[in-house]
């Protein structure tokens, strides 16, 4: 079950830098930062949350391990998605000019 986890922890990192250009296209600026504010929340926040309690309830040991690998996987995701917002934003006040 932990690997499980593991292996969905990191590839939802790497679908989270897709979120602002997801609700960029719906719903405009208000919807890129709104998206990019939830995502760095929940990759900084949530997801250690998630990987304790995972953590614990299947009594690893292996944890303290595999934190210090994804940190700098979750990190590098929620800098990718502000880079990611900042890009779509540019472009969209290309586009109204």
């Amino acid at each position: 079950m932990f690997d499980n986890l593991m292996i969905l922890l990191v590839v939802l990192s790497f679908g989270f830098p897709a979120m602002p250009w997801l609700f960029g296209a719906r719903w405009g600026a208000k919807g890129i930062w709104l998206s990019t504010g939830f995502s760095v929340v929940l990759l900084l926040g949530g997801f250690p949350i998630l990987f304790e309690t995972a953590c614990i309830a299947s009594n690893c040991g292996q944890g303290a391990i595999a934190i210090f690998m994804l940190g700098p996987i979750w990190i590098a995701s929620a800098l990718l998605t502000v880079g990611s917002a900042m890009i779509i934003r540019s472009r969209c006040n290309s586009q109204r000019r």
